[in-house]
């Protein structure tokens, strides 16, 4: 395969195993898991995929490490957590935000693996040439894309549901992708957005509906950036508070213990969660330097690992956050979730 004109590493896709292709039910994608099997699936954040010239060298180096990272997990759906391009033109030399991500698009088509992609706050800025809606399109009529656009009545773009369920037509796990928004105002300095009321509700009433009337079935959330309450639960952690707070592992590499979530609109996204109960864990992305993951509240909390050569300065140079994240579910519904640095992947570990 190339990328803008020049050879990447080697792809080795292994397609699905026939009884586990997703089909569409209801309007919903659905994986039925056959008995004694695991579900893989590989979340990826961040890729940053500037198109343009000045970030030709690190769209190259992006590329290479989702290969690498994708040929390593060998999973059965792959999960991008937004900031898939970067139309940023003084780091990438390019506003083509529709550009970038029909090349985004042409690397993870290469798999021939169904994968998925909710929105960051870069996939469209200010000055980018076209907006998410359009983007959407995109993504939708791509041949192994199982993103869909959601009800245009919600905010934002692509609040969508994929399922996954057991050998016996019992719903294992609804796997909830939702966009997480971009700014309160035009841009950067105005502040994260957050996930609005009438998406909460909309994912209470997804819910609702898979649950027939029961308790609330099994759930992970999919989506950008992080509620408050992640950086609320590392506090206790690093303060020794365990009778609140379970720590799984990985670290907080952005300076200063900082968490990029909305810090001038109160959010009630997680608390309605924690309500809600079924909701087993919450991946995001955002903060591309952390790779933090523990349970709150009994929700998993879970920054994947990132792909990132471009939008931090001297990010190209950093590596132990660099990688993939995987998960895990059983036919019970239990999940792991395991660290796959690209490091390791890199040096045959």
């Amino acid at each position: 395969m190339k990328f803008n004109g020049k050879p990447l590493v080697k792809l080795n896709p292994e397609p699905l195993e026939a009884d586990l292709l997703p089909v569409k039910e209801d309007g919903r994608w659905c994986f039925t898991l056959p008995e004694g099997r695991k579900f893989r699936i590989l979340q990826l954040t961040d890729v940053h995929i500037g198109g343009g010239l000045l970030s030709y060298k690190k769209d190259i180096a992006a590329a290479n490490a989702v290969i690498r990272t994708v040929n390593a997990a060998k999973p059965d759906l792959i999960i991008v957590t937004g900031d898939m391009v970067y139309p940023i033109p003084v780091f990438s030399g390019s506003r083509n935000n529709l550009k970038s991500t029909k090349t985004f698009i042409k690397l993870m088509e290469g798999f021939c693996l169904p994968w998925a992609v909710v929105f960051g706050n870069h996939d469209e800025e200010k000055s980018s040439t076209h907006k998410k809606s359009r983007l959407a399109e995109e993504y939708e009529r791509a041949a192994y894309s199982l993103f869909q656009r959601g009800e245009p009545s919600i905010t934002g773009e692509g609040n969508y549901s994929v399922l996954l369920k057991n050998a016996d037509g019992t719903l294992n796990t609804a796997l909830m992708m939702i966009d997480s928004n971009m700014y309160l105002g035009r841009g950067f300095y105005s502040g994260f957005d957050i996930i609005h009321d009438d998406q909460t509700e909309w994912y209470k009433r997804e819910i609702a509906k898979l649950s027939g009337g029961g308790p609330s079935v099994g759930s992970m959330a999919f989506f950008h950036i992080p509620p408050k309450e992640f950086k609320l639960a590392w506090e206790k952690c690093y303060k020794g508070n365990f009778d609140e707070v379970t720590y799984h592992g990985g670290f907080v590499g952005e300076k200063d213990n900082y968490f990029g979530y909305p810090k001038t609109k109160e959010c009630s996204f997680f608390s309605e969660m924690v309500k809600l109960g079924g909701v087993k864990a919450m991946f995001m992305g955002h903060d591309h330097l952390s790779t933090l993951s523990l349970t709150y509240k009994g929700i998993r909390l879970t920054y994947g690992m990132s792909i990132d050569y471009l939008a931090y300065f001297g990010i190209k140079k950093k590596h132990t956050q660099r990688g993939g994240t995987v998960i895990e579910i059983d036919g019970k519904g239990d999940f792991t979730v395991t660290m796959l640095p690209l490091d390791e992947v890199e040096n045959g570990v």
